[in-house]
């Protein structure tokens, strides 16, 4: 049996379904279908965001490696602008901001990608697989909730970024500079 919902109020939609279950019969509406689809995105989602943690802790090691790199390669040029009379932190200042950098790139780039390739999911599903459920987002993405992401990269990663920076200011610029 179908039912117009679109042009009952929910006490009626509530009348018609205590009518059947005393008929013997069950009753389903879109908005219990969406309720179980949401409940198992939402489980999906929770999955989802501990992965997202687990990148997070990869990206900032991955920026104290770039950094480390970086400083091992550039122990020369670290060691002219200290002789030319560069102070430490000002070379700190140079490598956090290198590292604030990273991070800002690669979230932003990140959270770009992930955008294009939620939006195409979400449109290929919600034509095929879900057509019938209208009203159904599979995937939103929230302004407010992509800024965060963003910040919260780049806040971790001037702390990623310390070790390599506090390593460059510490360098001894006669020895920096007889580094092959």
């Amino acid at each position: 049996m179908r039912f117009d919902a679109a042009h009952s109020t929910p006490d009626q939609v509530t009348a018609l379904q205590d009518r059947l279950s005393l008929a013997g019969y069950t009753s389903t509406t879109v908005a219990d279908q969406l309720g179980t689809f949401k409940s198992v995105i939402d489980a999906i989602v929770l999955v989802l965001n501990a992965f997202a943690i687990i990148a997070l802790l990869a990206a900032g090691f991955g920026i104290v490696n770039t950094l480390l790199m970086s400083v091992q390669e550039r122990t020369r040029e670290i060691g002219l602008m200290k002789a030319m009379g560069m102070g430490s932190g000002r070379i700190f200042g140079l490598f956090s901001f290198e590292a604030v950098f990273i991070g800002f790139l690669g979230s932003a780039i990140g959270v770009g990608i992930g955008m294009i390739a939620g939006t195409l999911v979400g449109n290929a599903l919600g034509s095929s697989l879900f057509a019938d459920l209208s009203g159904l987002t599979l995937i939103a993405f929230d302004p407010a909730s992509v800024a965060a992401i963003i910040l919260i990269v780049m806040a971790i990663a001037p702390l990623a970024g310390t070790l390599p920076a506090a390593r460059a200011a510490r360098a001894d610029p006669i020895e920096s500079l007889r580094y092959e």
